[in-house]
């Protein structure tokens, strides 16, 4: 299916996609780290409060998964004109969560 997507033409799923892939990538960090049970997930990376200190290697992955949840609210109601080097942007954001999950639940 991904191959019939353009990132450009389809960006509103692109940055859904990112977004709640993100944050099941972010939630399983939590639980790893031991900053949330599974009853706890987290919505978004601020939703609901942590009200615990996060380790200095995870606040990157939080600072990213913002970046992409304050894209989200205009792009996807359809109040902001799309602007390639936030997909752009997102895409890599959304790939560094996903590296330093993938390396940090494999140990």
């Amino acid at each position: 299916m991904i191959r019939k997507l353009d990132p450009d033409e389809d960006y509103e799923i692109y940055i859904e996609a990112y977004m709640l892939a993100g944050t099941h990538l972010l939630n399983a960090l939590l639980h790893k780290y031991a900053l949330t049970d599974a009853k706890s997930d987290l919505l978004h990376s601020d939703k609901p409060a942590l009200n615990k200190p996060v380790e200095t290697e995870l606040r990157a992955l939080f600072d990213a998964m913002k970046f992409i949840e304050d894209l989200r609210p205009g792009y996807l109601r359809g109040t902001t004109v799309w602007n390639r080097e936030h997909g752009k942007q997102c895409a890599q954001r959304y790939n560094e969560v996903k590296q330093f999950a993938q390396q940090a639940l494999r140990r």
